[in-house]
C-alpha cells in the first residue's frame, strides 16, 4: 500500500501568491493540490518523472467536462490526378544505431520520447514528440516537430525532408537510417 504524502512547508515568491489562489478559485482545486500538479508536471518535462510510471488519480473534486463527439469531417472524393499522387513510393523501414529494421505502417508514424510515440528513443535529449514520419504526395517525409534539439542530416539541422532511401537522420545520440523497398 502506498504511504500517504508528505506534507511540507513552501514558502512561495511576492508576485506567485495572488495569482495562485486566482487560479485555487477558478479550478476549484485546492492551493496543494495545485502545488502537487505543478511539481509533478515540472518532473516529468524535466524528465525526473515518467509520466507512464506514476499513477496518480485526479482530485476527488475536479470537475470534468462531459466528452464531446467530433463533427463528422466532410468527404471529399480526391480527383484522379491526385489519386495517382497518393500512391506510395514504396515500403518504408529504417533502423536505429545498427538495430533491427522497423517497417513504418502507417501514413503517420510519431519519433520521440514520449509514450504515445510509435516508435520510443529513450534519452532525455529527445522531446517528446520530436519528429513524424509522412506519407504524403506519394512519398515518405521527416519533419522536425520544433524539438529542443532537431532533426540532423549530414551536419545540417532540417525542418522537413523528402526521404528517398539511404538517408543517415541523426535525433541526439541516434543515428535513424532509412530504406525505401
Amino acid at each position: 500500500m502506498d504511504k500517504p504524502g508528505v506534507k511540507k512547508t513552501v514558502e512561495f515568491g511576492r508576485g506567485l501568491v495572488r495569482p495562485l489562489k486566482a487560479l485555487a478559485d477558478t479550478t476549484g482545486l485546492g492551493i496543494d493540490a495545485l502545488v502537487n500538479i505543478a511539481v509533478y508536471e515540472l518532473l516529468v518535462r524535466t524528465g525526473h518523472v515518467r509520466p507512464d510510471s506514476v499513477s496518480v488519480p485526479p482530485p476527488a473534486d475536479l470537475k470534468l467536462v462531459e466528452q464531446v463527439e467530433p463533427a463528422p469531417s466532410p468527404r471529399v472524393r480526391p480527383s484522379p490526378a491526385s489519386a495517382r499522387a497518393a500512391q506510395p513510393a514504396g515500403h518504408l523501414y529504417f533502423s536505429v544505431d545498427d538495430g533491427p529494421p522497423v517497417a513504418v505502417r502507417k501514413k503517420v508514424f510519431l519519433l520521440g520520447r514520449g509514450s504515445k510515440c510509435d516508435y520510443i528513443l529513450r534519452d532525455r535529449g529527445v522531446s517528446r514528440e520530436h519528429a513524424v514520419i509522412t506519407m504524403e504526395r506519394g512519398g515518405w517525409f521527416i519533419e522536425d516537430l520544433n524539438s529542443a534539439n532537431g532533426v540532423w542530416l549530414d551536419g545540417e539541422q532540417i525542418s522537413k525532408l523528402r526521404l528517398k532511401g539511404g538517408e543517415e537522420i541523426q535525433i541526439c545520440n541516434y543515428t535513424l537510417r532509412f530504406v525505401i523497398k
